[in-house]
């Protein structure tokens, strides 16, 4: 029988996810799921740091530091808990375990079919990255969206595959905002493809 899994997909750099805001939604996770998953993805995160200035090897440095960061604060809570909540966690390692997975490479390939593709996708991708990137409060350049979109299309392939890796009935993406794309994403309004397996879960603590 496959089960129903919870994931928290932790930004690198994103001040919200102190130690005891991630613990909060991992106990909350841990009462309504089978399984949970945590991650804190370096690579897509290459993206953002790139459009904010850095060089490629220090964008490279600066979201593997800020990764590691979270990453850590999430074992330490696991460490914390009891043996039965443990063995329900799952932290990805996106490097050794993402990337060389053949479905996330299929995933990704189709995800970037959909945004040359799809007018309405890309738009709506592309706005989505605009609003991030202007959280950071610096003035950036007019093409910066084109460059920060790659980690919310990298998102969005992992998110797509990612019942089929984890083996699991439906996973339920956990976040503390609204994420209008992500939404119609799964509902299939870009591509004609409901996507059921997806959930999208708004917990505001």
């Amino acid at each position: 029988m496959k089960q129903k899994t919870g994931l928290i997909w932790m930004s690198a750099g994103n001040s919200y996810f102190k130690e005891d805001i991630i613990k909060e939604i991992m106990n909350y996770a841990l009462k309504e799921f089978d399984k949970l998953i945590i991650l804190a993805p370096d690579e897509p995160a290459e993206h953002t740091y790139l459009v904010l200035g850095y060089p490629k090897n220090r964008a490279k440095r600066k979201s593997k530091l800020n990764a590691n960061l979270l990453q850590n604060r999430a074992k330490r809570i696991k460490d914390s808990l009891n043996k039965e909540n443990q063995e329900k966690i799952h932290i990805v390692e996106w490097i050794d375990e993402i990337i060389p997975n053949k479905q996330y490479q299929d995933s990704y390939k189709n995800i970037l079919n959909l945004f040359k593709s799809n007018k309405e996708f890309q738009k709506d991708a592309l706005d989505n990255a605009k609003k991030v990137i202007e959280t950071k409060g610096k003035e950036l350049e007019k093409e910066a969206p084109k460059q920060a979109v790659y980690y919310l299309l990298k998102e969005l392939a992992f998110l797509t595959t990612s019942p089929e890796i984890y083996n699991t009935d439906s996973i339920s993406y956990i976040y503390h905002k609204p994420w209008p794309i992500y939404k119609k994403y799964i509902k299939g309004y870009y591509d004609k493809k409901p996507k059921d397996n997806l959930k999208f879960v708004l917990h505001e603590g």
